[in-house]
Formats: C-alpha cells, structure tokens, sequence
C-alpha cells in the first residue's frame, strides 16, 4: 500500500531538502519528541477522580500523524517516527493504516539501512530492532481491539470475550447474568452484530487484513536480511492479524459467501509487495473456475463441512428474527447429529438399550464390551 489518504511512501522516503546527511538530523532528544509523546498519552480510565471531577486526556491520534509524517518527509528518516506514525494510523485507520505503516518500516530499512535512525552500529543492533519490536507488541492490543463488524464494531478481542462467556456459563448458570450486568457480551450479542453486517463490509475487512499481513511478511523479511541473528520477531503480531483474518473468513464461509475477492485482493498486494522481494503468509485462495459475483449468496454447498456452516448460519438467522421460533434448535439438532457417527448418534437418540442391540446385532456393529 503505496498511498493512504493524503500520506505518500513515496513522499516520506524522498531525500530531505537541504540536510548535509541522508538521514536527516537525530531528533530523540528534541522538543518535537517531546511533542509527540505528549499527544500519544492518554489518562488511565480507571484512576478515582474523586470531587475533582476533570476531563481526562486522550490520545491525539491525527496531531501523531500530523507531527511525524512532517519529521520524516523535512527533517528525519527515523524508525522511532516511522513507529509512531504506524501507531498513530493503526489507531485511526485501521489495518488499512497498518498495511501502510508496515510498508513504511520495511522500505526505510531497505533503503535507509545506513543513514537512518538510530545511527547504525554493526557490533550492536539492539536499539534499532527494539524500535520495531515495540511496534509490533503495540499493535497487537489495537489490532485486537480493530472493528471486525459493522454497527457496534466488535473485533477479534469481543469475539474471545463472547466465547470465554459462553464457556464460564457452562459450569456456572449465573456467570452468564454477571458477565451481561458487567458489560460483558455473549455469542447471542456478537452473532445479532454478525447478521447485521454485510458481506461486502465482511469481504472488505477479510481483505485489508490479508494486506496487512502481506506487509509484514515484506517487514519480517527485509528485517532477517538487515539484522541477521538479532532480527526482531513479529510473531505475535502475525498470529492476531491471522486470527482476525480467519475469523472474518469463517464467517464468510458461515453465510455461503464469496471470499475470492479478498483472496485477489491479497494476491494483488503480494504481487506488489514483490518489488522489494517478499513471500507470502499462506498459499492464496484460488477463485472457482467461474467466479460469482462479489457478495453472492452461493446456495449449493461445496462440501460436507460447508453445509453444515450454511445450517448454522441459517440457525442463528430464525434465532435472531424469530427468537420464539423452535427452528433453529431443530436445525442445530440435526447438524450435531450429522457431524455424530453411528454409535454416539445411537446413543443420543434411543435410550431403550434392548433397542440400540437390535440395531447392532442387524447392522453387525455389536461391540463385544459395551458399557453404558
């Protein structure tokens, strides 16, 4: 992603007018530093105010951006600036601003590996890769909280928190009413957000995440070439963005829904990304031989598994239109069955014992020690 808005790659890597230095000037310990910290900090939500009741600071996510793409572009190639910015856009601009900020670390180590920012020592790279390893612990809390569904926005870090709900409530019938008074959501709340997003939006999530990851692969290898041994690992931030991707998928797959085009939309990116030699996160998706519509409802299911998804999805739609309704309970009834093999299926449906051996004895099944 060469282009963000009004932001440039190109813009912030051409040479800086007039500087003597290629790099530009060291600002860590200038008054703009200063400035930039001060419109990152915000004021922890949960301090006691007491009676002195005062507005607390947040984050000036645009004065982050606004500050440091004017360092890099008139005074500084710097990697702790190319951070903030990829922070501050994170924040403001979702995986969108990730893709691109991560285009922008991989091309400043590329082409500014020995003028940029902290000055090179090659007997010790530790300050520069601890830069990029802030980044990329950073971004994982936001890409946690990035919004993977339309209206209430709930991401990847709602979705677990659906699902822990769900399974305290298994072994606790009241956890269920303290997490809901608490604030919390279940997979009844998240699932009514699922089928009120559209699957373009699904399809358009599914595919800046699949760009994002495209760039930092392009980051994670330029990174192994330039700092060898000492390389900095992104690890944990590929396995959210992957599980955010996922995610997204499975629930297009959930609805019957094309997700070619979020798999060329990766393609496209890799294939940019190349320039600068990068590899994929994972093999692309290859579209049908005759593709459907972006967004179309595919009726026929292409597998076993499939089908059982697209009876789900049909389930959670009665339970949210028609909540008294006893379909949707009949048909998750009837995909834990099919997903059953015989002898559990057998269990779960006859409780007459003498029943179940007749049916053995005529279909030759009759395990020789059967315990009930």
């Amino acid at each position: 992603m060469d282009q963000l808005g009004e932001l440039s790659i190109e813009a912030l890597l051409a040479p800086i007018e007039g500087a003597s230095h290629a790099g530009g000037e060291d600002l860590t310990f200038s008054l703009l530093f200063d400035q930039i910290k001060e419109a990152r900090r915000a004021d922890p939500t949960y301090l006691p105010q007491g009676e002195w009741q005062t507005e607390l600071k947040q984050s000036d996510w645009g004065q982050v951006i606004n500050l440091t793409s004017e360092a890099l572009i008139a005074q500084s190639k710097d990697l702790q600036l190319a951070g903030w910015l990829c922070e501050g856009l994170a924040h403001r601009e979702g995986f969108d601003g990730i893709a691109f900020g991560l285009t922008l670390e991989a091309r400043l180590l590329d082409e500014y590996w020995e003028t940029l920012y902290p000055e090179l020592d090659e007997d010790d790279l530790e300050e520069r890769s601890a830069r990029l390893s802030w980044l990329g612990d950073t971004l994982i809390g936001v890409v946690r909280t990035l919004p993977l569904l339309d209206g209430d926005g709930y991401g990847l870090a709602d979705y677990d928190e659906s699902r822990q709900v769900e399974n305290q409530a298994r072994n606790d019938p009241d956890a269920m009413d303290r997490a809901l008074s608490d604030g919390k959501i279940n997979d009844e709340i998240f699932q009514r957000s699922v089928v009120l997003t559209s699957t373009d939006f699904l399809q358009q999530r599914h595919a800046v995440i699949a760009a994002a990851l495209v760039a930092l692969e392009q980051l994670d290898d330029i990174g192994d070439q330039r700092f060898g041994r000492d390389a900095p690992s992104f690890a944990g931030l590929q396995k959210v963005l992957v599980q955010c991707r996922d995610l997204t998928e499975k629930l297009l797959r959930e609805r019957g829904a094309d997700v070619s085009a979020s798999a060329d939309a990766e393609a496209a990116a890799e294939v940019k990304a190349e320039e600068p030699a990068a590899t994929r996160v994972e093999p692309s998706l290859s579209a049908p031989a005759v593709a459907e519509p972006a967004g179309a409802l595919r009726t026929k299911p292409q597998s076993r598994d499939e089908a059982f998804e697209m009876l789900n999805g049909v389930a959670r739609y009665f339970k949210e239109r028609e909540p008294h309704s006893p379909v949707p309970y009949l048909i998750e009834r009837a995909v834990k069955w099919g997903r059953m093999p015989l002898e559990e299926w057998l269990k779960d449906v006859i409780k007459d014992h003498g029943v179940i051996d007749n049916i053995r004895d005529t279909l030759g099944t009759q395990p020789k020690d059967d315990d009930y």
